[in-house]
């Protein structure tokens, strides 16, 4: 392996690593007033993440070119991923995604939307 093929390699990883860290940082803050019980009842009203996101008084955050990399790194992860890295930070949050698996996949989805700008 060449070294610019290396550097970019540790580039990727670092952008990964930063995305995903972000992911979860986002995921806390929108949790600290959105109980798994709210989210529960969320979940059988079928309201997207925007709805949401409304609710509990948040805006959905623009898209730097700065933060590109990151965002089509997240953008491409698979929902399972997603939720695993959730899991890590919000993981009763994450159970009421479990149980919900249309609602799960609309979270997901919109999340990449929102993500992608």
């Amino acid at each position: 392996m060449s070294t610019m093929t290396s550097n970019r390699s540790i580039i990727s990883e670092f952008v990964a690593v930063q995305a995903e860290r972000k992911l979860k940082e986002v995921a806390q803050a929108l949790c600290l007033e959105l109980k798994p019980q709210d989210m529960e009842d969320m979940a059988r009203k079928n309201l997207t993440l925007e709805q949401l996101l409304h609710q509990t008084g948040h805006k959905i955050p623009k898209v730097s070119l700065l933060n590109k990399p990151g965002v089509d790194h997240l953008a491409h992860l698979s929902d399972e991923k997603i939720l695993a890295l959730l899991e890590q930070v919000v993981p009763d949050h994450v159970a009421v995604l479990r149980r919900h698996p249309v609602f799960s996949r609309s979270v997901t989805r919109d999340l990449k939307a929102f993500a992608k700008g």
